[in-house]
């Protein structure tokens, strides 16, 4: 379940704090939880491992992600402790149509430990924020990896957790200091790690869909407002978001009532139309 790290490491009481809790996540699907100093990007660590034949299950922290990946190939940084990231490796079995849904599942998760942890209530941003008001707390990145035993998903989450007023890289970015008023310590983290990591095994992905979608919809802050979607080659899509199919891809209607459909993949951004 557990890999250690130096007692002389920086993150040595992450880890341990970690360690303490590891009996909440006995009936889960983790098995091994790793803890580092610092990385370039926790998700491309775990895919560096595909073929390992015990990969699955596997978790791998840090608080410190030196080149984080958003869609898109976009970058997201932080000052080292200020963002917890965490990734961690899925079986896909057979599942690849399915997997849109893991990515708005891993939201879900997020949202749900947040909000246990912290008391604040995030909503979705469809396909893959988690904000608090209108603000971005957290980012989602599910990367399938090709393996000898047919593929495995790393999933990964970015959550702003000790990032300042001054420490923001953009102005609608968030953290749970800034929304909470008080900095997250060594338990407060590992706390949330935990939660977090609880609140993905439960999404039961991909045999419990139907739940995941409900709960999606019900938290997603993107159905029912007026969006636009820019997609490749500076086309755009304007219109209401009226719903999250099947496959997890937004339904917006034009003003003329015809329906667009766009998967995750296929759109560049996807806004809010404030004009």
């Amino acid at each position: 379940m557990v890999m250690n790290t130096p007692a002389t490491s920086p993150v040595h009481g992450l880890q341990a704090a970690i360690d303490a809790r590891t009996p909440d996540l006995a009936d889960t699907i983790w098995r091994r939880v790793e803890v580092v100093d610092s990385t370039g990007s926790t998700n491309a660590d775990l895919a560096a491992r595909a073929d390992e034949s015990d990969l699955v299950g596997t978790v791998r922290i840090t608080t410190d992600q030196t080149a984080g990946r958003g869609r898109r190939a976009r970058t997201w940084a932080a000052p080292a402790g200020a963002q917890l990231a965490i990734s961690a490796v899925v079986s896909v079995s057979g599942h690849t149509e399915e997997l849109g849904w893991l990515s708005l599942a891993t939201g879900i998760a997020t949202a749900a430990a947040i909000e246990r942890h912290s008391g604040q209530r995030p909503v979705l941003k469809w396909p893959n924020d988690v904000l608090i008001g209108d603000r971005k707390i957290a980012g989602i990145l599910a990367e399938y990896v090709p393996s000898t035993d047919g593929g495995v998903v790393v999933v990964g989450t970015g959550l702003n957790t000790n990032l300042t007023s001054d420490d923001l890289p953009v102005p609608t970015a968030t953290s749970l200091r800034i929304a909470t008023g008080a900095e997250l310590g060594v338990d407060d983290l590992a706390g949330l790690a935990i939660e977090y990591l609880r609140a993905l095994d439960e999404q039961g992905w991909p045999d419990r869909l139907d739940a995941i979608a409900e709960t999606y919809r019900q938290r997603c802050d993107t159905l029912g407002r007026r969006v636009r979607l820019l997609l490749p080659g500076d086309t755009e899509i304007v219109g209401q978001a009226v719903d999250v199919d099947v496959n997890g891809r937004i339904v917006i209607e034009r003003d003329g009532g015809e329906r667009f459909t766009a998967a995750a993949g296929d759109v560049v951004h996807l806004r809010p139309v404030t004009d």
